[in-house]
């Protein structure tokens, strides 16, 4: 259940993936699930990956999970996985993301803002099938693509691209269009996050960095610069492309299609140098 453009010759470094904005509910979630669909409907960053539609697939990489994050996150750690959703234990090892998994947010979520999304416990199967079919994959991917890219440039920029509700911005003093996420500086060069950040500034785009989200399990996983690896978690205001309350797509999405168009498109970082 994954959508990937994979270029036979890469011509650049980069790479990127859009982890939730999956649709697909397979068999085996609902039979389990017992409320309304809209409830965790709600968790998808809704038909995100359309913001790549006038991208040139000879500029990137493109790896798209279909598979609904209420299902599976894959934006956490394999092994947050909360045992009290299951009648035998899961993972056996040490939980990570505690917090998270705490949240009822953990690689299967358990709640969906705040409502419980299976009224019953499950089966130790259904995590291992789940992980196995919709978790594992994306990441082999993921991995063996960085990895081809790194071998071949000596370095790799991995876009984590997602979208944010309007909702989780209230507080600010005025609407972020965009927060750009390094872990706090830990997965992506100073040089590489800047050209980044200035070139959304320069579309028009106000831009918040690690606030309030640095990235998560991808970014931390995944962006080692030390080692040639840069990732940058994208997360941009849903309000920038669609109805949240009807959860529909509307023609404001043109003007964020054609941001990331010229961005791809008109890459003028020195990848040679960077990788130094």
């Amino acid at each position: 259940m994954i959508k990937k453009l994979i270029r036979s010759k890469p011509k650049n470094p980069v790479i990127i993936t859009v982890p939730h904005s999956g649709n697909f509910y397979p068999d085996i979630f609902l039979n389990n699930f017992k409320k309304n669909i809209k409830i965790v409907r709600k968790m998808e960053d809704f038909e995100s990956d359309k913001i790549l539609d006038l991208l040139d697939k000879n500029n990137a990489d493109i790896i798209i999970a279909k598979c609904s994050r209420a299902v599976v996150d894959l934006n956490r750690s394999r092994h947050s996985i909360d045992n009290s959703m299951f009648f035998e234990v899961v993972e056996k090892g040490f939980i990570q993301e505690q917090k998270m998994v705490d949240y009822g947010l953990g690689v299967i979520p358990k709640k969906s803002y705040n409502e419980f999304i299976f009224l019953n416990k499950l089966s130790a199967s259904y995590a291992n099938h789940i992980l196995k079919n919709y978790y594992d994959p994306f990441h082999n991917i993921l991995s063996k693509q960085i990895n081809r890219l790194l071998n071949t440039f000596g370095i790799c920029i991995h876009i984590d691209l997602h979208t944010m509700p309007s909702k989780a911005l209230l507080n600010y003093k005025k609407q972020t269009d965009i927060v750009l996420g390094n872990n706090f500086g830990k997965s992506c060069s100073k040089e590489i996050f800047n050209y980044f950040k200035n070139i959304f500034i320069s579309h028009g785009y106000s831009v918040e960095v690690n606030n309030p989200y640095a990235g998560g399990f991808i970014t931390r996983n995944y962006g080692h610069p030390s080692l040639g690896v840069n990732t940058i978690q994208i997360e941009i205001n849903r309000n920038l492309y669609m109805n949240e309350k009807k959860l529909t797509v509307n023609k404001k999405i043109i003007k964020i299609q054609k941001s990331f168009c010229n961005i791809f498109n008109d890459f003028h970082f020195d990848f040679k140098l960077a990788a130094q």
